[in-house]
């Protein structure tokens, strides 16, 4: 016998036994039980499961923006005038009440002049009430009471000048606040616009944020909203907005925005990015429902919705999803029961047995 009759025969061999293998329950001849098809016929075990209810509840609509802090008054505290330090008033980080004296510039020279000033003042102010005795006897022109007058409302002048100068070498706090770092030392030469310190009153933290221009009708002054801080990230800050721009950028077409944070314990600084949500309406009949019972799809979001004791497969259209629920746009009535435990064990159609039924609060 050739090989390749050998070859023939050994293929049909196998084709038969592939056959008989896969057919196996439809010959008797090869053990088929008779009892098969009503083992395949057998009812499905319905499936434990969790179901939680589609309720109506309100659902806030809000607006997320990225913000920075400011100090509510901000300021770099510099010298109007060229001159020694001779005493510094304050420490790092120091708190500070406004009018408090911070640096006293050497002022010798304007303090000597000053009392050249007032001398003067004084003498001509003993001439004044001198001329306006001798006036009521007529002992004096009223022209010469004039002319002393003048004299004395000029060295009046003189000190209020001088004085002036002075206060100029005594650099106060603008406004209440903390200082940051000094940046000079007792003894140092100090120029106009030369950095003393800083100053800033961070007892309220100014946010601003931009809002596309679509959004400018959602925003007012006296909206109330919610700014969190990577450095805080289990605190949420509550503001309120205090003012809308009047402009809309024509290069980002956004509007800004700027609120007010109280900040007593001093836990926001200026310069920090801050996470906005500000609420502007509220939907009062969202139908919402516990995150897990939603199953994503590559044809879209579904339930199983539990429909006369089976796992109806519903498709869906989701809206937000806040604080572990999804808010349902289509597909859903209230009062619908859907599966939130349980799902990996569930086909479309396949009997259920509702194990308990949790609450939509605390389904979340």
């Amino acid at each position: 016998m050739g090989k390749t009759a050998q070859l023939i025969i050994v293929l049909v061999i196998a084709v038969l036994g592939y056959g008989a293998w896969q057919y196996q329950d439809r010959l008797p001849f090869l053990g088929a039980s008779t009892d098969a098809p009503a083992a395949k016929t057998r009812p499905q075990r319905p499936q434990s499961v969790i179901v939680s209810a589609v309720v109506n509840r309100p659902l806030p609509r809000n607006i997320t923006a990225v913000g920075t802090a400011r100090a509510n008054e901000s300021v770099v505290i510099t010298s109007k005038v060229t001159g020694k330090i001779n005493r510094l008033n304050f420490s790092e980080g120091q708190k500070v009440d406004a009018g408090k004296l911070l640096v006293q510039l050497d002022d010798t020279e304007l303090r000597a002049n000053l009392n050249e000033s007032e001398a003067t003042r004084d003498n001509a102010q003993k001439l004044y009430d001198r001329a306006l005795k001798l006036y009521e006897t007529r002992n004096v022109a009223k022209a010469q009471v004039d002319l002393l007058y003048s004299e004395l409302l000029a060295a009046e002048a003189a000190v209020a000048a001088d004085q002036a100068r002075i206060n100029d070498y005594r650099i106060v706090a603008p406004f209440s606040g903390i200082l940051g770092f000094r940046e000079v030392s007792v003894g140092s030469l100090v120029q106009p616009g030369v950095t003393i310190t800083t100053l800033d009153d961070m007892d309220t933290i100014k946010v601003d944020f931009d809002l596309p221009e679509n959004r400018v009708a959602d925003v007012r002054p006296g909206q109330n909203f919610k700014a969190q801080s990577v450095a805080y990230p289990d605190r949420v800050f509550d503001g309120t907005v205090q003012t809308v721009s009047t402009r809309v950028s024509d290069v980002t077409r956004s509007i800004r925005v700027r609120g007010a944070v109280p900040n007593e314990d001093a836990l926001l600084k200026p310069g920090m990015f801050l996470s906005v949500e500000l609420q502007v309406s509220v939907d009062e009949n969202a139908l919402m429902v516990p995150e897990e019972a939603v199953v994503l799809t590559i044809s879209g979001p579904l339930v199983y919705a539990v429909r006369d004791g089976k796992a109806m497969r519903t498709p869906i259209k989701l809206g937000r999803r806040i604080n572990g629920f999804a808010e349902i746009i289509d597909g859903l009535d209230e009062g619908d029961q859907v599966i939130v435990e349980g799902l990996q064990k569930v086909k479309d159609g396949a009997p259920v047995d509702v194990s308990q039924a949790v609450q939509t609060s605390e389904a979340s």
